[in-house]
């Protein structure tokens, strides 16, 4: 299997210049041609007036005054015709004047300067021409080949004034080239213009090519590569696998993931994880440059696409990829040691991309499991008995989205000062018909993973507006909280979707919490980057959930200006008896604090834990003790019975 290529076609550029350009000359070809008709046409008629004023001279100057009347009695003697033939030979017939007959007044022919060979001329033009109206047609002849222009002309002689009717024959050859040749000229004139046109515009039009192309290349490539590693993205490695699909290549899929990245961000801090995951990335790209092609797929987590299904090829793959990492990694001066996990699955067993990445994914989470030295693990259907299960959640899961099964509940989150319930947090359910009341951990992952991740967005975001404009017209107002996914942040309409339900629902934006956790924004921290900028001009308010789990770092308050800080469940539950969490907690505060940010401790089920949280300096308590996650009509009715919770519990 070759590296993925895109085809030539969907490397071009858009031809808007050279269509412009083609358009352009056509357009003004056309304009030549019609131009070129018109002057030949304009040409044509005052070289046709010209022989027409040419014979209306001859006429007037030389026929009216050097006939007599008797030469219209009828035909001439020998002597007189010889006469006439000499005027006419003399004065009449030159510059093209082919022959000339005269007609009486009754139209009969009594003289042509070529005997045998009258001009021929239709009796109505005769006619018209006795009653003082000159005519013209262009046609054949016999007194040569070729076209002729015919003329018929009123003659009137002597006094009284006798009238009669001379017919002109000329050579129309002349007239037509004349209009040939100013044609030409015309044709020649706008060519010229046409060509200069292009030589201008040529290198411009050349110049906007090549930087449509340097764009169209710097879009394509921002596309399919990760910013930080300039490795290929989940998109670029799609498409490298959907080429293989389409052209029928055999190969297989391998992810290769980091062991114990958690912990080397939590020592290190993100910047030393994701400059762990940059070197990796260079090492990855570096060994396997030849055929492979290596994409980033995760925050720790890479894909390569091989061009063998041979359990021995990719076992060689997997052997050069442990040691290519084998030499320490230098992270803040300090020399450290990383190993991987590597699974694989062959495209011949899978469907489509979706389909070889999950398998892969089975794989390396056996591969993690396993207590042997394997370099890679393989996939197998044996490895995966619950897929059937699973697919069966998921066609439950779709119909229980469309039967309104899926519902939302709402956890409190209570002021420590006042002792009044300040917010909710949006918590997803599902009723399921054989297994009772899921938690959204136990299917939202696999939901996210099946395409399910914007309808389920929609559906808690939509539900937590009805319900907060149902509780303010019970005169409730109350903070909602609302989690957001990896996917959501990377969905560039979130925020139009935020947007709308604001509006319709008239919620002023610092009521609507998103949380999130720093984990979503590794894999393409540019791009969460831009939806968190735009959520925040709607003057929606941002929070980091579980703050202290392992992935988060206290830079990333200040690096994303959160406005909520949420302290996980595992700090305060060992914050009572560890002083180590407790310190954690107290500097988080503070950090939170002193860059404005309000802190909710998450867990609080003890009321020792609730003395503790608020000693610490927490704005917020969330947990069992002040209240379980519950449906929206249960919310308004205690807080309707009780706004603030019991003396026992703040005690």
């Amino acid at each position: 299997m070759r590296p993925f290529r895109p085809s030539r076609a969907a490397e071009r550029p858009p031809q808007l210049v050279v269509r412009f350009a083609v358009c352009t000359a056509f357009g003004l070809a056309i304009a030549a041609i019609a131009i070129a008709c018109l002057f030949r046409t304009a040409s044509t008629g005052q070289s046709q007036r010209s022989a027409i004023e040419r014979a209306r001279f001859a006429t007037e100057a030389v026929l009216a005054h050097s006939l007599r009347p008797a030469d219209l009695a009828g035909p001439a003697t020998a002597t007189r015709r010889d006469a006439l033939d000499r005027l006419f030979r003399e004065r009449v017939l030159l510059e093209g004047i082919l022959g000339v007959a005269l007609y009486d007044t009754g139209g009969r022919l009594v003289y042509a300067t070529s005997q045998g060979v009258p001009c021929a001329v239709a009796q109505p033009q005769v006619r018209e021409a006795l009653r003082g109206v000159a005519s013209s047609t262009v046609g054949s002849s016999a007194l040569q080949d070729g076209r002729v222009l015919r003329t018929t002309l009123p003659l009137v002689l002597g006094n009284p004034p006798r009238s009669a009717v001379a017919v002109f024959e000329q050579d129309y050859g002349p007239i037509a080239a004349a209009g040939q040749r100013a044609a030409l000229l015309a044709a020649a004139i706008l060519e010229g213009l046409l060509v200069l046109l292009f030589l201008v515009l040529a290198p411009l039009l050349l110049r906007v090519t090549a930087r449509i192309r340097r764009h169209m290349a710097e879009l394509k490539h921002a596309s399919s590569h990760d910013e930080a590693t300039g490795a290929a993205n989940r998109y670029g490695l799609r498409r490298a696998v959907d080429a293989a699909f389409g052209s029928g290549e055999p190969g297989a899929l391998l992810l290769v993931d980091v062991d114990g990245f958690s912990e080397l961000n939590e020592i290190f801090g993100s910047a030393g994880g994701d400059a762990v995951v940059v070197e990796l990335a260079h090492r990855l790209r570096w060994e396997l440059a030849d055929s492979e092609i290596v994409a980033r797929v995760g925050e720790d987590e890479f894909g390569v696409l091989v061009d063998s299904p041979s359990p021995d090829d990719i076992g060689e793959v997997a052997n050069r990829i442990h040691a290519c990492i084998a030499s320490p990694f230098v992270v803040e001066a300090v020399r450290v040691a990383v190993s991987v996990s590597i699974g694989a699955a062959t495209l011949e067993g899978s469907a489509d991309f979706a389909s070889a990445l999950h398998r892969a994914g089975v794989a390396l989470s056996l591969a993690k499991d396993d207590e042997d030295d394997r370099p890679v693990r393989i996939y197998e259907p044996g490895h995966e008995a619950g897929e059937a299960a699973r697919l069966a959640l998921l066609a439950e899961l779709r119909t229980g989205l469309a039967n309104g099964d899926v519902l939302v509940h709402f956890q409190p989150q209570i002021d420590l000062v006042t002792r009044q319930v300040r917010g909710v947090e949006a918590l997803l359910r599902w009723e399921h018909p054989t297994r009772g009341q899921l938690t959204a951990g136990e299917f939202v992952e696999e939901a996210e993973r099946s395409g399910l991740s914007v309808e389920i967005r929609q559906l808690v975001l939509e539900s937590s507006a009805r319900c907060w404009l149902d509780w303010m017209q019970l005169g409730i107002q109350l903070e909602i909280s609302v989690n957001l996914g990896p996917l959501d942040l990377h969905d560039a309409s979130l925020p139009d979707e935020v947007e709308k339900v604001l509006e319709t629902y008239g919620i002023p934006p610092w009521n609507l919490v998103l949380e999130i956790t720093e984990r979503t924004l590794v894999v393409d921290e540019r791009r969460a980057r831009e939806v968190i900028e735009a959520l925040r001009s709607l003057g929606v308010r941002l929070a980091i959930d579980d703050f202290g789990a392992g992935y988060s770092s206290l830079a990333s308050l200040q690096r994303f200006s959160v406005q909520v800080v949420k302290l996980d469940r595992s700090l305060i539950a060992n914050a009572d008896r560890d002083l180590g969490a407790r310190a954690i907690v107290r500097g988080s505060v503070d950090l939170a604090h002193a860059i404005g940010a309000t802190v909710i401790a998450e867990g609080v089920e003890t009321q020792e834990q609730w003395k503790l949280v608020r000693e610490l300096g927490c704005d917020i308590a969330q947990g069992y003790l002040v209240g379980r996650p519950m449906p929206a009509r249960d919310i308004a009715m205690l807080l309707l019975a009780a706004p603030a919770v019991t003396a026992e519990v703040a005690a």
